[in-house]
């Protein structure tokens, strides 16, 4: 089930949707230097916080982002679903 988080990381927090929960691995999708994509992030070191925010809003805001600034193939069959 896809949700809204917030990830605290040592460079700072960052928000995006959790797509993929694995084994070891969360999938989250995010804005990155080099557009959206999915990006890893260890479940052991993750400490995350979901948040009571629409996810149709956010997907299209990601979705509007990916068209200016690029979006990778997984990230937009994702965000399809």
């Amino acid at each position: 089930m896809k949700k809204v988080i917030t990830i605290h990381e040592d460079e700072g927090i960052r928000t995006g949707i959790l797509a993929v929960t694995g084994r070891k691995y969360l999938g989250v999708i995010w804005p990155d230097c080099k557009g959206i994509k999915i990006n890893k992030v260890l479940i052991d070191e993750a400490r995350y916080i979901e948040l009571d925010y629409n996810l149709d809003k956010a997907k299209k805001a990601l979705r509007k982002m990916g068209r200016n600034f690029g979006i990778t193939k997984t990230a937009r069959r994702a965000l399809r679903v």
